[in-house]
């Protein structure tokens, strides 16, 4: 099930050509945290919105080594791709794939390493404390 949905975001992302390579990662981030009334919540406490943490999302990974740029996305498709299939939240579809990882690291069920899935989760963290914090790089963004 889950290839069926990293197939359909494939042509979904192929069809999308025209628009911006910035957009398209902010569309990741919303598909990734979208609906999620938790995140929701979470970032109107500090006076944000999942459009401003997108805005940030996309901002700071064009800051990023090509291949983290690489493993961050996929790993915010794979957990998009999750969330979509099982109308799951945030923590339970990430909770999904930490639980599938092998002695040696590896989900076979979600295509994914542990390392990136732990890359993902250290630059999700990064984003959220450029946003809140008053002189970081997004905070106008927010």
């Amino acid at each position: 099930m889950i290839r069926v949905s990293i197939l359909a975001t494939a042509c979904l992302a192929v069809a999308a050509c025209g628009a911006s390579k910035a957009d398209k990662t902010a569309a990741t981030c919303t598909a990734m945290l979208g609906g999620d009334p938790e995140i929701q919540e979470d970032l109107a406490e500090d006076g944000d919105t999942l459009e401003a943490y997108c805005g940030c999302y996309s901002q700071l990974l064009a800051d990023e080594p090509e291949a983290n740029q690489e493993t961050i996305l996929k790993v915010s498709r794979v957990i998009a791709d999750i969330r979509e299939e099982n109308n799951l939240g945030l923590e339970e579809a990430a909770g999904r794939v930490d639980d599938d990882f092998d002695a040696s690291g590896n989900s076979s069920a979600y295509g994914v390493t542990a390392t990136e899935f732990e890359t993902t989760g250290r630059y999700v963290d990064t984003v959220r404390r450029a946003l809140t914090r008053e002189d970081g790089a997004c905070h106008s963004a927010g």
